[in-house]
């Protein structure tokens, strides 16, 4: 299945059950709307059978199964992260939470962000 993120980069917990990675990442993200909002970011956590919305707007066929299918995560996986592009292409996973500074860094990094940054500029 195919998610319309709606021209957002989309940074996605996946957990099996409640986790503190979860709330932690979270927590670090959230610190810093504005650079989520500069970045057209969707945060959201699956948690078991539950999609969680934390940043932005989550389109409403995002299930946790169809979520978990698409980007190839376990139901029985602890913790995964990941970060989808504008394109729709997997940029980052990892098994442990970002760090802020790490994921804006690699998300300015992309072609189309450079490409927004200069229109802004």
């Amino acid at each position: 299945m195919s998610f319309s993120w709606q021209d957002n980069r989309v940074f996605i917990l996946f957990a099996a059950a409640p986790d503190p990675r979860v709330d932690e990442q979270a927590r670090d993200l959230l610190a810093d709307r504005d650079a989520l909002s500069e970045r057209d970011m969707v945060v959201l956590a699956v948690i078991g059978d539950d999609v969680t919305p934390f940043f932005g707007d989550v389109p409403s066929e995002a299930d946790a199964r169809s979520l978990r299918a698409s980007y190839g995560v376990d139901a029985a996986t602890p913790f995964t992260a990941l970060l989808v592009g504008k394109d729709g292409g997997v940029k980052w996973r990892e098994t442990r939470p970002a760090d802020p500074s790490e994921l804006f860094g690699l998300i300015d990094t992309m072609p189309m962000r450079r490409a927004e940054m200069r229109e802004e500029d």
